[in-house]
């Protein structure tokens, strides 16, 4: 089971990468996040683990299995039968726009069962936070 969520933002790449890796920021700029730790030395990068909760979601510790900066980096979590990769790109659209992309991919047999009952509350996540990161990174833009 596979989301994604696009969005544009009136911000230069990288600051929109700057909003984006600065995960311990994460709860005061994405209304959905209660918590965002990064548990690994920094600075973060492949190999690193982030702890995070979401409202209505457990807490998990994420691994980041890629990081190209000012691109793109992800997240992989493996918990309870399901492996769930979390994308995140940022590409430059002229020297002040950019697009922000977040795919969530989910798999395993437990994806099937119980994946139809996360897809709302899925859509509804990526949504949020696209619109708060576009919120962070235009308002110091």
């Amino acid at each position: 089971m596979r989301f994604e969520k696009s969005i544009d933002i009136e911000a230069p790449r990288q600051r929109v990468w700057d909003v984006l890796t600065d995960v311990e920021a994460w709860p005061r700029v994405i209304r959905l996040v209660e918590v965002a730790e990064v548990v690994t030395p920094p600075p973060l990068g492949a190999g690193g683990t982030v702890r995070l909760r979401e409202h209505k979601l457990p807490e998990g510790l994420w691994d980041v299995t890629a990081w190209d900066a000012p691109a793109s980096f992800e997240f992989t979590q493996k918990a309870g039968g399901a492996t769930t990769v979390v994308r995140h790109r940022v590409d430059a659209l002229t020297e002040d726009r950019s697009r922000l992309t977040l795919d969530l991919e989910m798999r395993g047999l437990v994806v099937a069962v119980i994946g139809v009952f996360f897809k709302k509350t899925t859509r509804n996540h990526l949504d949020r936070q696209a619109e708060d990161l576009k919120r962070a990174a235009e308002s110091s833009s």
